[in-house]
């Protein structure tokens, strides 16, 4: 067992489920880790374990100072409307879509309302998870490839990962780290980027939402991370 090669994919793994729950439709209790610095702490820490450099930790404790001592409540209401106009809007007019079929199929330049749960990438996405054993527990109700949750998905695959090399299950760590790389290769990295561009672009125009701003730099620098760990394991292979 290599322990820096653990640590990393715990660190990866924590810094997935803390993007999960910064792009989720926020709650009070994101708001109130956000106010209290619990969140900033925890994602500085995860990063460092994932194999941030010294400089990228410090960009996203700066991004994420945007929220030193903000109002828990005051907080919670701007987040709540700033997530709704820029990700929920109904109809064809979203700024942003959260889904990555449609957030993919508008890019492409398609016209007209995508579909959100039919999609050959949308199915394609829960064939993955199926394949590792999970599903969303609201796959009926919401698509399954939305941001959180397909953050939450490889966040329980570097989880897995890290397990199996604690336990010595070579075979299996490399099972779950082939995992990562195609969901990595054939959905989160080909739109996630563009989707964090697009929030931290959108997110000043509206009247509600540039707390996502700040949130979108720290998942660009954690993306940054995430793709240097995917291409070492590449050259693995």
């Amino acid at each position: 067992m290599d322990e820096d090669d653990v640590r990393r994919a715990i660190g990866l793994a924590d810094s997935c489920e803390l993007m999960a729950a910064a792009f989720a439709f926020p709650d009070a209790e994101l708001a109130a880790a956000l106010a209290d610095g619990s969140f900033q702490s925890d994602a500085l820490a995860c990063l460092a374990d994932a194999g941030a450099a010294t400089a990228t930790v410090d960009k996203a404790a700066a991004a994420l100072s945007a929220f030193d001592g903000a109002d828990v409540v005051g907080l919670a209401d701007r987040m709540r409307k700033g997530h709704t106009i820029l990700y929920l809007t109904p109809g064809a007019d979203v700024p942003i879509w959260p889904y990555e079929a449609s957030f993919r199929y508008t890019a492409e330049g398609h016209e007209g309302s995508p579909a959100l749960f039919r999609s050959a990438r949308t199915l394609d996405v829960e064939r993955h998870m199926r394949e590792a054993g999970v599903l969303p527990k609201t796959a009926r109700k919401e698509p399954s490839d939305s941001v959180w949750n397909e953050f939450s998905f490889l966040s329980f695959l570097y989880g897995s990962l890290a397990a199996a090399e604690q336990e010595g299950r070579r075979d299996d760590a490399a099972v779950w780290s082939g995992r990562a790389v195609r969901f990595w290769d054939e959905h989160l990295g080909c739109w996630i980027p563009a989707f964090m561009g697009r929030t931290r672009e959108e997110a000043f125009l509206q009247t509600y939402g540039v707390e996502y701003a700040a949130l979108a730099l720290m998942g660009e620098l954690f993306l940054s991370v995430l793709d240097a760990d995917i291409d070492q394991r590449k050259k693995r292979c």
